[in-house]
């Protein structure tokens, strides 16, 4: 039996202690930024969804183009009215489709557990509704003619979120759960509002200004643009998983308690949206 002297098993101690320090440094090591791609879905609060349902009161409203004779006659033509077409209900619970989402995000690491955050997304909105009108009514016992018709809307919306990221590790460092929670700020922009009796659209959006529209005359048009910023608070959490020390994917969701510009529909009220993020670490400044 090989013996073992004091000074071998001096040196494999240190060894082992400095493995033991590597390992450990390796471990306290700080990815000061990360940076990542967002897909996900957006699921808008439908209370501004009714800023595109024509009703009297809005910005825009379905009688802008019922009250004009030249498209109020081109409209009877539509419908083969000989007498009257009368405007008879609104959609009064509209809502968004739900609308795929993506952006950039920015991560600061103070810790190996709490960050500061940035991102922005970006998606586009849709609403459809149903309104009613009534053809020819008839002064003597009859069925009514009631027919429906859309009225539809589009926005797009960019979300600015800023706030802390807090880690909490459950397998090593491959594994770990998320909170977030920061500001919002946002900014919708109307792209389209607009009704259509069978194949023919009308925008009810009024971009002639004072002008009463005439057809086949040289009227000006005016760029209207709707929307603008908000702001509100920003929640959300989810499981983060590391692959490589450059490469990690988050999914998560979120919920937004916010207050969108769009006139008349101003107050505060949740969203929500769910998001796979592929995250780049190590590309800025390497580590600490």
């Amino acid at each position: 039996m090989m013996a073992v002297s004091p000074s071998d098993v001096k040196a494999q101690g240190q060894k082992s202690k400095s493995k033991f320090q590597k390992e450990k440094n390796e471990d306290d090591k700080i990815v000061r930024w990360d940076f990542g791609i967002n897909f996900g879905a957006t699921f808008a609060n439908g209370y501004t969804a009714n800023f595109y349902n024509g009703s009297q009161g809005n910005l825009n409203t379905i009688s802008y183009i019922m009250t004009n004779k030249y498209w109020y006659q081109e409209i009877k033509l539509l419908l083969q009215a000989s007498d009257t077409v009368i405007l008879r209900e609104m959609p009064t619970n509209m809502h968004y489709n739900t609308a795929l989402s993506g952006g950039l995000y920015f991560r600061y690491n103070f810790t190996p557990r709490w960050s500061l955050f940035f991102e922005a997304n970006y998606a586009r909105l849709k609403t459809d509704g149903i309104f009613t009108v009534q053809v020819d009514p008839a002064s003597y016992l009859t069925t009514p003619d009631i027919r429906l018709f859309g009225v539809h809307g589009t926005e797009q919306r960019v979300n600015f979120d800023i706030g802390g990221h807090c880690k909490f590790p459950v397998y090593r460092k491959k594994m770990n759960l998320f909170l977030d929670a920061g500001l919002n700020v946002n900014y919708v922009r109307v792209l389209k509002n607009f009704i259509n009796f069978n194949e023919k659209e009308y925008s009810i959006i009024n971009i002639y200004g004072n002008q009463y529209y005439v057809p086949n005359t040289n009227l000006q048009e005016y760029q209207n643009i709707e929307g603008g910023l908000g702001y509100g608070l920003y929640a959300g959490g989810g499981t983060g998983f590391t692959f490589t020390p450059q490469l990690g994917l988050e999914l998560g969701g979120y919920v937004d308690y916010i207050s969108v510009d769009l006139e008349g529909y101003k107050q505060f009220k949740p969203s929500a949206g769910i998001y796979i993020r592929f995250l780049l670490s190590n590309i800025i400044n390497g580590d600490d």
